[in-house]
């Protein structure tokens, strides 16, 4: 990742933080597919700060791999209830490391930490 990606990163944790599923969304960006999806228009830039915009991400995925669709579906659902999505489908879609990443950031929605999980 780097530099400026990871103040990028840095930036959305902080803005996230306190929201387990915006959390989690965020998570689900920063550590799939190389953080390849920070790079996109739904990282809205507020001065030096960040935030995931989901209406956006929702209505720009067009142009990503089915891969990248995927997650940004998931992580999408994950910060706004106005966009559900077919874990089913995102899922199987993923490759494993994606997936396992998934699971972490829906579990850490759902309240549990990964270190009780194990």
């Amino acid at each position: 990742m780097t530099t400026t990606s990871s103040r990028r990163a840095d930036a959305l944790r902080r803005w996230a933080r306190g929201d387990r599923a915006l959390e989690a969304a965020v998570a689900l960006l920063i550590e799939s597919l190389d953080g390849r999806l920070l790079d996109g228009p739904w990282v809205r830039p507020v001065g030096s700060r960040r935030w995931f915009d989901p209406a956006c991400a929702y209505a720009e995925s067009g142009a990503l791999s089915g891969g990248e669709r995927r997650v940004l579906a998931v992580a999408t659902s994950l910060a706004s209830p106005d966009h559900p999505v077919d874990l089913g489908d995102a899922i199987t879609g993923m490759d494993p490391a994606t997936v396992w990443v998934a699971l972490r950031a829906l579990a850490h929605a759902g309240g549990v930490d990964t270190e009780e999980a194990t």
